[in-house]
């Protein structure tokens, strides 16, 4: 698969799918994401309760004094 940005609501629709009953291979096939995605949102969405990453801590370059 090509590396590509997945929206929210792509992913909140294969959580529901998969909750609705769906299995999962056939969410995958459907929405064209891999396996390991779906299970990765649905961590995501079990620790912090939406499938959004949060903002990572690290921004910009480090400051050096020299």
């Amino acid at each position: 698969m090509v590396n590509r940005r997945i929206s929210k609501d792509l992913k909140e629709c294969a959580l529901t799918l998969w909750d609705h009953g769906w299995e999962v291979k056939d969410i995958c096939e459907v929405l064209g994401v891999s396996r390991a995605s779906c299970f990765r949102w649905r961590n995501m969405f079990e620790e912090l309760g939406t499938v959004a990453r949060p903002p990572s801590p690290l921004v910009g370059c480090t400051r050096t004094i020299m």
